[in-house]
């Protein structure tokens, strides 16, 4: 069985509170920060973070054989001011996702994700030619950069150059795993 644990972690130049505001912007539907990577639209009248809310996400690909993945998640797990996860239920991918926050002073914050996914369907057999993990660090990590842009643009201030202070992606291919030190930090709570 092909099994995916990607850690994806970088500081940005947000607040906890700047990320928790930027995501639910986009899962509303509110904002496309991410797009064109990512797309990701909460499906029911239940907002995201609350436990049970469910988001339709769908990663276009830009690889050497495009295409698009879709999956469907739903909040398992929320802790304020701390952490979210995601359990992929249906479509490409089944697993969990978890974000976490943690404040390094007071404009920046250490983001991680944890991507524990198995692939499903004709993705399965795709995933012997594309480098799936990678893949997905790709967008998260185009993800972080557009929450800073995001959220430097709602303070209305203009962003210095990228550093590339503290970004980072370890990827644990199939019958391997990567370890995710244990995480406290702040975010997640609602705006």
């Amino acid at each position: 069985m092909t099994t995916y644990d990607v850690l994806n972690e970088a500081t940005i130049a947000a607040t906890p509170a700047e990320i928790v505001v930027a995501v639910l912007e986009e899962a509303a539907g509110r904002s496309q920060w991410w797009e064109p990577s990512l797309r990701m639209r909460q499906r029911g009248d239940k907002p995201l973070p609350e436990i049970g809310a469910v988001v339709d996400i769908t990663v276009s690909g830009g690889g050497r054989l495009g295409g698009s993945a879709h999956f469907v998640a739903r909040v398992t797990d929320f802790d304020p001011d701390r952490r979210l996860v995601l359990e992929y239920f249906d479509g490409d991918f089944r697993g969990t996702e978890e974000w976490t926050l943690n404040p390094v002073d007071a404009g920046h914050t250490r983001i991680a994700t944890r991507w524990m996914t198995d692939p499903q369907g004709a993705v399965r057999l795709l995933a012997r030619f594309v480098d799936v993990p990678g893949s997905y660090s790709k967008v998260m990590q185009e993800g972080f950069r557009a929450i800073e842009r995001f959220t430097a643009t709602r303070r209305g201030e203009s962003l210095p150059r990228p550093s590339g202070r503290g970004a980072s992606a370890v990827c644990a291919f199939p019958g391997t795993r990567a370890s995710l030190p244990g995480r406290r930090g702040a975010g997640w709570s609602r705006p």
